[in-house]
């Protein structure tokens, strides 16, 4: 019997703050700081912004903030507004500075990975293979970013498929990129599992009818929720090697 696995990048295969809660931070830094903020009011501001984007620089998640929870975004766009207001900034002109900075991280992930260690994905990777699975990453990231980290982990080699965010892609949790793994490899939907770190990805594979929904603590973090959602949660993605229904 053939078997699947699909496995999201950020938040699951690292902790997400240790990855990105710099760069996320020093993009809102920048941002603020163009439309003049300074001192005090700079880094108070700063920090209320990254909780809602949901990671700051000290490296914590925030489980309710727009990079864990898209399906919040109008409650976080309007937080954001409240606090532009409050500090005399224009909520537009807010918007288009410190988004355009947030949506430029992937070009820094060269950077960010450097002398960071992320001991155990390969040889997680090596035994799913090695147990005759068949594994894909889906990702709203971008293709750069994306293959970027599985060459810095040396785990290219065991990704049969893989499927970023692109123009004409639908993000999850929308189910097609699962439909076409499934299609691509001649597997049955109850013979794949998903891994992932967000309600987003709990909620793609339910769509998708999956036969396995893992969830992992290194994203949004949010174990309430994701323990109503998922059949089985891991603190981190190499748990999982005590799993026993992915390795009878």
């Amino acid at each position: 019997m053939k078997k699947g696995i699909i496995i999201d990048k950020d938040g699951t295969l690292f902790h997400y703050g240790y990855v990105w809660g710099k760069t996320v931070s020093d993009a809102v830094f920048s941002g603020l700081s163009r439309l003049g903020l300074k001192g005090d009011a700079l880094d108070r501001t700063a920090h209320k912004f990254e909780v809602c984007f949901g990671v700051d620089r000290n490296g914590n998640n925030y489980s309710n903030g727009i990079l864990f929870r898209p399906d919040l975004m109008p409650l976080a766009v309007a937080k954001l507004v409240f606090i532009s207001l409050s500090q005399g900034l224009n909520p537009l002109r807010v918007k288009k500075v410190v988004f355009d900075e947030i949506n430029g991280i992937g070009n820094r992930i060269t950077k960010e990975l450097v002398n960071k260690e992320f001991p155990g994905i390969r040889e997680l990777f090596m035994r799913l293979k090695e147990n005759g699975y068949i594994i894909g990453i889906v990702t709203n990231d971008d293709e750069h970013s994306a293959r970027f980290f599985l060459d810095y982990v040396k785990i290219s080699e065991y990704v049969d498929f893989m499927r970023c965010n692109g123009k004409g892609a639908k993000k999850k949790p929308n189910p097609e990129a699962f439909n076409q793994f499934i299609k691509e490899f001649g597997l049955k939907a109850e013979d794949v599992a998903v891994v992932g770190d967000t309600k987003s990805d709990m909620d793609f594979a339910r769509r998708a009818k999956a036969g396995y929904k893992i969830a992992v603590l290194t994203g949004s973090g949010d174990e309430k929720l994701l323990g109503r959602k998922a059949d089985a949660i891991y603190p981190t993605i190499l748990d999982i090697n005590s799993d026993r229904t992915l390795f009878e």
